[in-house]
């Protein structure tokens, strides 16, 4: 079960070795931004090491941002007539 994060720490990318539901195991890239939340299992060791570390922060569902439009997204719409 992934769980998401706030990461603060060097950018930086990891590839994770999870379940492939199967029985087996599928490679997961995961790419880490200094100050934006990430989703990564909650028990895999790589998580775990940078929890204790302070590299990630534990973010609720009430703290995750509501995703905004992009700007050249919303200047692409039409504006509404007045």
């Amino acid at each position: 079960m992934n769980t998401t994060y706030r990461y603060t720490g060097p950018n930086s990318a990891v590839t994770l070795k999870v379940s492939d539901g199967a029985g087996g195991l599928k490679d997961q890239d995961v790419i880490l931004w200094n100050g934006q939340n990430v989703d990564l299992p909650a028990d895999h060791e790589v998580t775990v090491a940078m929890l204790h570390q302070g590299l990630l922060e534990p973010i609720s569902q009430a703290q995750a941002p509501v995703p905004t439009e992009d700007k050249a997204d919303a200047a692409a719409k039409p504006k509404a007539a007045k």
